[in-house]
């Protein structure tokens, strides 16, 4: 029952997200996904290994830094993490291929394959290569005796703005200002670098609200200096029709910092990608020892009990899964028709 309903919502939330994509975009209209084949054909493990995150403190981090641990004391491959300000900040380098792995959500996935939105060229290398968390949480937050209630209350108000290389948090940013009817040009926007940046500035009063990930350290670390609590996005029609958009649903948030009894909030896929450079037998070894480990990846950080055997081979992905994972999945029987028909579809 469990993997019907969580894929389910997936499906849902990806079909819509790649029809929209494809119609609305403006960029990415006609954009094609590149199916090539592996470039790598290499029988040979490589000595290291590297995983792109957001910033520590993130959630994106602390997924890598876990899979890193695990795929360390596993396999022969001395697995890394190394920090950037967003995907957009690495895509290049997994393009490249001086980057083997990275934490991305499904619609940068998208959007950094063909180039639009804010991806400036495609990277047609990329590969999923597992599902990874769902659902990944995010939300707007102020301090607790802020007098901004709802949503609707930022208007006037001063929030953090353009992420730097995180482009997805001020599209989820976007999608929750349309919810609440508040234009863009009716906030004070205040630039920040990133989300680490963003969080500060809240705690530190240059800045009313942020957008950031629910149940990361840098929002503890925030709740311990000036305690914080995140807005509650309306679990409606219309409001769903907008997250659909960027790859996201309502969902009941989590109980975490910030996050008060009965708050709903906008949650999305965070998934692992790989690329084109990394070969078949890499992925292939990396996601079997994920798989065999899972209970020492759950335990690492309450996010990670959303990382499920259940959640790796999701059913309409945006960018194609790399053959060392299908590989994979196929032996133990998460990849089903219904994959196969999606990649076909994807590809063509």
């Amino acid at each position: 029952m469990k993997t019907k309903s969580t894929n389910g919502v997936i499906t849902a939330i990806l079909t819509t997200l790649a029809a929209l994509i494809l119609l609305d975009a403006g960029p990415a209209r006609g954009a094609k996904v590149d199916c090539s084949p592996v470039r790598n054909t290499s029988a040979d493990l490589p000595r290291t290994t590297t995983i792109g995150t957001n910033p520590t403190g993130t959630g994106a981090h602390a997924m890598g830094t876990a899979l890193a641990a695990v795929g360390s004391n596993h396999t022969p491959i001395s697995v890394k993490v190394q920090p950037h300000s967003g995907p957009n900040a690495w895509i290049s380098l997994l393009q490249n291929g001086e980057l083997e792995f990275g934490i991305i959500n499904t619609i940068d996935s998208y959007m950094a394959m063909t180039g639009t939105g804010n991806f400036e060229k495609p990277s047609p290398a990329l590969r999923v290569v597992s599902g990874g968390v769902f659902p990944f949480f995010t939300g707007i937050f102020v301090r607790d005796r802020s007098d901004i209630k709802e949503l609707k209350d930022l208007r006037g108000k001063r929030l953090a703005w353009d992420y730097g290389g995180h482009a997805a948090n001020q599209t989820f940013l976007n999608a929750a200002l349309e919810i609440a009817g508040v234009k863009p040009s009716d906030i004070i926007q205040v630039r920040v670098s990133n989300m680490a940046d963003g969080t500060r500035a809240v705690v530190e009063g240059r800045v009313d609200a942020t957008n950031t990930g629910v149940g990361i350290a840098i929002n503890e670390e925030a709740n311990a200096r000036e305690p914080i609590r995140f807005l509650s996005v309306p679990n409606t029609e219309a409001a769903n029709k907008i997250l659909v958009k960027v790859g996201a649903s309502v969902a009941k948030g989590p109980a975490t910092t910030g996050v008060k009894e009965g708050t709903t909030m906008i949650g999305y896929p965070l998934t692992l990608a790989g690329s084109t450079h990394v070969s078949e037998r890499t992925v292939y070894t990396l996601v079997k020892t994920w798989w065999e480990n899972l209970g020492e990846i759950q335990p690492k950080h309450p996010l990670l009990k959303r990382w499920t055997k259940e959640t790796q081979a999701i059913t309409n992905f945006t960018a194609p899964y790399h053959p060392g994972a299908i590989k994979f999945y196929k032996e133990v029987g998460a990849w089903t028709a219904k994959h196969e028909a999606r990649s076909k579809e994807i590809c063509q």
